[in-house]
C-alpha cells in the first residue's frame, strides 16, 4: 500500500442511520463506553458561537493518557526544536495568514472539543476504511521510495479554502509521513477539511489522522480515540477556521509540519510555528523514522452521482488565487533539523480521475513561493 492509499483514509459511517433516533441497547451501551473514554471532567467549559462544546481538561489527565501504550509516557511540554524552527515557520508568507476560533484555556490545561452521543451516531469514530476506497479520489505529490531515504518531518504552506460538499461527503488538504509496508503502515495526516459528519457543520476545521496497523484496528480523526497529546492551549485539533480564500480574492493560509524531535522521537504537529501537540514514539509500531512523505488533496463520498470540490472547486492553472496551493513544500532528512527542499527526481504525482481533479508541481515561481504545488477540481460525475 502507498502513501496514496493512506491520503485516501477516511472514516466508516455508523451502520445507524444519521436521521434515525433509534439505536439498540447495545449500540447505546458501547457509545457510552467510548465517551467515557474520550471525554474527561473539565477544569472549564467553554461554548464558541458556533455552538461547539471545548473542555478544559487538565493536561496530565487528558485521554491519551488513558492509552495502554502510554500510562508510563512522560509529558513532554515542548519539542526541543520550538526556538530552532519556529522564525523558519513563519519565514516568508506572502499571503494573509489563517485565523481560528477564539478559545483559551486556564494555565495548566489543555482544550478538547467534546464528543457528543450525536456525534458518534452520525460517525463511526473507531474504524476508517482500510483496504478498498470506493467513493474517494486524489490528487497529491508524495516522494519515491529509493535505499536510505529516512525523513523526519514534512512541511508547507497550505492555502485554505472551503469546498463545497454535501452531509455525506468529505473533502481534505493535507501533508503525511509514513512508514511501512502493507497492514503494518504507520503513517499521520495533517491538514484542514471539510466533513459535516465529523463536525455537524460544512465549516473548515483542523484534523489529524493517525494509525500504527494500517487502520486495521488502531487510529482515527483527531481526538475521537486515545493517542494524540494536546499541548497547546488555544489552538486544538478540530478547531475551526474563521477566514478562508475565495477564487480570485484575498488568499488565506497557514504553515503545518509534523516534526519528530530528535530526542523524544515523538512527531509534533505544528501550524505557523505554534506546537499544537504530539504522537507520542510508544503509539507507533515502526515510526523511529518515515520512508515516505507527500503532499495533496482527498475527497470521499458520492451523493446523487457526483463527488465534491477538491480545495477551491477549480483545476490547477498556474495563477496562487484561482486553485488550491501549497507552497514552499519541503522535508527534514537528518538531525539538523532543517527543512530541505524537495528533490524533483524523488516525486511523484498521481492522480486517479483528471477529469474531475489534477495536481501540478509549479516548482519555483518567486523568492516567497518556491517549491509550491497547486490542486483541486470541480468533482461532479466521477465514478465510484
Amino acid at each position: 500500500m502507498t502513501i496514496l492509499s493512506i491520503l485516501c483514509l477516511f472514516l466508516v459511517i455508523y451502520k445507524v442511520d444519521a436521521t434515525s433516533s433509534h439505536i439498540s441497547r447495545l449500540e447505546e451501551l458501547e457509545l457510552e463506553r467510548h465517551l467515557k473514554l474520550i471525554n474527561k471532567t473539565p477544569i472549564r467549559t467553554i461554548q464558541t458561537k458556533f455552538g461547539d462544546i471545548i473542555d478544559c481538561v487538565d493536561i496530565k489527565k487528558q485521554p491519551a493518557f488513558y492509552h495502554p501504550l502510554l500510562k508510563n509516557h512522560k509529558l513532554q511540554r515542548m519539542p526541543s526544536f520550538e526556538n530552532k524552527r519556529r522564525g523558519r515557520n513563519e519565514e516568508g508568507v506572502a499571503n494573509r495568514s489563517s485565523e481560528f476560533e477564539k478559545v483559551l484555556c486556564p494555565i495548566g490545561s489543555v482544550p478538547i472539543r467534546r464528543t457528543t452521543k450525536d456525534d458518534l451516531i452520525r460517525i463511526k469514530s473507531i474504524s476508517t476504511l482500510t483496504r478498498d476506497f470506493p467513493q474517494s479520489h486524489f490528487a497529491a505529490v508524495y516522494t519515491k521510495k529509493w535505499d536510505n531515504n529516512n525523513y523526519y518531518g514534512v512541511n508547507a504552506n497550505v492555502n485554505v479554502y472551503n469546498p463545497r460538499v454535501k452531509n455525506n461527503q468529505m473533502s481534505n488538504a493535507q501533508i503525511a509521513v509514513q512508514n511501512g509496508e502493507s497492514y503494518g503502515i504507520n503513517s499521520i495526516l495533517f491538514g484542514w477539511q471539510v466533513a459535516p459528519r465529523l463536525y455537524g457543520r460544512k465549516s473548515t476545521h483542523i484534523f489529524a489522522l493517525w494509525t500504527r496497523d494500517t487502520f486495521n484496528k488502531t487510529g482515527c480523526y483527531n481526538m475521537l480515540c486515545q493517542g494524540f497529546i494536546q499541548i497547546h492551549k488555544s489552538i486544538f485539533l478540530g478547531i475551526r477556521v474563521r477566514n478562508v480564500s475565495s477564487y480570485g480574492g484575498p488568499q488565506f493560509e497557514f504553515s503545518l509540519s509534523i516534526s519528530q524531535d530528535p530526542y523524544s522521537k515523538n512527531w509534533w504537529l505544528i501550524i505557523d510555528g505554534k506546537s499544537v501537540g504530539y504522537f507520542p514514539s510508544e503509539l507507533f509500531s515502526n515510526m523511529s523514522r518515515a520512508d515516505v512523505v507527500g503532499w495533496g488533496g482527498r475527497v470521499y463520498g458520492v451523493v446523487d452521482g457526483t463527488s465534491p470540490q477538491m480545495g477551491s472547486g477549480y483545476f490547477p492553472d498556474g495563477n496562487l488565487r484561482h486553485a488550491c496551493f501549497m507552497r514552499r513544500i519541503s522535508y527534514i532528512v537528518s538531525g539538523s533539523l532543517q527543512l530541505e527542499q524537495p528533490n524533483q527526481k524523488l516525486l511523484h504525482i498521481s492522480v486517479d480521475n483528471s477529469n474531475c481533479y489534477n495536481v501540478k508541481y509549479l516548482g519555483f515561481l518567486d523568492e516567497n513561493n518556491r517549491d509550491t504545488i497547486q490542486f483541486g477540481g470541480p468533482g461532479g460525475d466521477c465514478g465510484l
